[in-house]
């Protein structure tokens, strides 16, 4: 079930940046990355914040949130769905010309988002947040996990074109034109919708934003690690390459931006 706090207020012109969040169980964080939004210096933008089913107060800090500040549009979802079914529900209830997609827990420093939508403004179809580009860093990590993704990475580029088209393909941080969003189908589960958003692209300009992954210090990780994630992350790359071939066999055309509201 899923029902939002309450209708965006319609004060003249729609946004221009659309901010997405996935949260669970992120009291912790939220108000710091909100406060950090909030402070920077972007065109009229907006926050969506799709929860899937808190319990540690998220969900009483967003709708008490939203009482003092108009521009946060929380979502409710009662159950856990993965970030991947979240974020493409958050998306499909933007209403700017721009969406940036980062995570809820800190790890993706909300300061990066300004030169990320002056590369979308420039033309770029995609952009991503890299650990990898110039002025990143994947941070501190444990050989382990360091193995985990950069086979997910290695998965990536040997499935998909697109991926080896940017240094992070697997990134959480990322942002895109939404004139090129396709709802996926809403049982697809899983941890990764820039794969999907890469292969939506379609011939348009990639471009890259250098961060710095930064330790979580609130909280605990939604993904696992493990061998299981490999093979979860498998199935969403066989997924976004037969999206791929069949966008392929379609023209590319400008797709509206849809009014959530009505």
């Amino acid at each position: 079930m899923i029902r939002t706090e309450a209708a965006p207020i319609d004060r003249g012109p729609g946004p221009t940046v659309s901010i997405v969040l996935a949260t669970l169980n992120e009291r912790g964080n939220l108000p710091e990355l909100l406060d950090r939004i909030f402070r920077l210096n972007l065109p009229p933008f907006e926050v969506i914040v799709v929860d899937d089913g808190s319990t540690d107060g998220t969900r009483e800090f967003l709708s008490e949130y939203r009482r003092r500040e108009d521009r946060i549009r929380p979502i409710f979802h009662d159950g856990k769905q993965t970030t991947l079914r979240a974020q493409g529900q958050g998306i499909e209830a933007t209403r700017g010309e721009f969406v940036i997609v980062l995570d809820a827990d800190l790890q993706h420093p909300p300061e990066r988002i300004p030169p990320m939508v002056q590369e979308l403004e420039k033309g770029a179809g995609v952009v991503v947040a890299s650990r990898y580009a110039p002025g990143g860093s994947p941070g501190t990590r444990t050989v382990f996990r360091a193995m985990i993704s950069r086979a997910a990475e290695g998965i990536a580029r040997a499935f998909l074109r697109e991926a080896r088209e940017v240094s992070d393909p697997v990134s959480g941080y990322f942002g895109f034109r939404r004139e090129i969003f396709l709802p996926l189908d809403p049982r697809y589960r899983g941890y990764k919708l820039l794969l999907f958003i890469l292969v939506m692209n379609r011939g348009r300009r990639f471009s890259e934003v250098g961060f710095r992954f930064e330790p979580r210090t609130r909280g605990a990780s939604k993904v696992t690690q493990t061998f299981a994630f490999v093979r979860v992350f498998l199935i969403e790359t066989l997924l976004a390459r037969r999206l791929g071939r069949v966008l392929q066999r379609e023209p590319v055309t400008r797709r509206p931006t849809p009014d959530p509201t009505g």
